[in-house]
């Protein structure tokens, strides 16, 4: 019987299957690092597209809180100048008023008095001049009383002197007139 070795053909197929197996694990070991690679240069791409997106919407927010500013000034003087507009308002139907109170303070004055000092602060008169006598005072508060524009007039003082009698008289404006 012949004896063969096989030893060596053992060996050498043992040889290949170990080079083969090296060679597959190399090949995988540069594939997973190609795939790696690929991956970080995915996330690196994603990151730097994150980044630009984030600097425009920052940009845009900047631009966006300088318009808020703007609106907010411009709501500001819109209101500053609706606040102005209805102090003219009111100043413009105080104009009718004043004329209305003179005209009808004209109309209350008899003859033999006049005056010489007439005031208006916070709704309050001061009615203060000279009078022939003081029936003529009397008829002026009666006339005054009359007319419904002020309430209540009272004489503070009526002093007899060598022009005629000085008077004082203090009322509140109603609540129509004020």
């Amino acid at each position: 019987m012949v004896r063969l070795n096989l030893m060596p053909w053992r060996e050498r197929r043992r040889a290949q299957v170990l080079r083969r197996f090296y060679v597959m694990l190399v090949g995988s070991c540069v594939l997973a690092l190609a795939g790696l690679l690929l991956l970080d240069q995915l996330a690196r791409a994603r990151l730097a597209r994150q980044v630009a997106t984030t600097t425009l919407y920052q940009a845009q927010l900047k631009r966006l809180d300088s318009q808020q500013v703007t609106i907010t000034e411009l709501r500001n003087e819109r209101q500053a100048v609706q606040q102005q507009q209805a102090a003219l308002m009111r100043l413009r139907a105080g104009q009718a008023t004043l004329g209305s109170l003179f005209l009808s303070l004209e109309k209350a004055m008899p003859s033999g008095a006049q005056l010489t000092e007439l005031s208006l602060e916070n709704g309050r008169m001061r009615l203060a001049g000279l009078a022939a006598s003081a029936a003529v005072v009397a008829q002026l508060m009666r006339d005054l009383e009359a007319m419904q524009v002020l309430n209540g007039p009272e004489l503070v003082f009526l002093r007899h002197g060598a022009a005629g009698d000085a008077f004082l008289i203090t009322a509140e404006l109603s609540a129509g007139w004020s």
